[in-house]
């Protein structure tokens, strides 16, 4: 059996997981693009900071609020709302994110 090695974020749970070194046809890199158009022109920019801060850069909602200057419960909202989005704009693009 392969490992699986993920390719974006987090977001999508396991349905954005392929098998190490199996050759997609380049599938992964058309996600990957996808996902970054979306979260430049379907997020606010609130959200995109948050995203950016708990994903790319590994804080906690913690850090990620005191960096931004909100609540916890702000932060964990405006991601919630971030990924419900981009689920839905990703599953346009590739039906197996649905």
């Amino acid at each position: 059996m392969r490992r699986k090695s993920n390719l974006s974020l987090d977001l999508f749970g396991d349905r954005l997981y392929i098998n190490k070194g199996e050759d997609d046809g380049g599938e992964h890199l058309r996600i990957r693009g996808t996902l970054r158009r979306a979260m430049e022109g379907e997020l606010t920019e609130r959200q995109r900071d948050c995203l950016q801060l708990r994903y790319f850069e590994q804080k906690s909602v913690q850090e990620v609020a005191e960096i931004i200057g909100v609540t916890p419960p702000t932060v964990s909202k405006h991601l919630k709302k971030a990924r419900e989005r981009l689920r839905r704009v990703m599953g346009y693009s590739f039906s197996r994110l649905n």
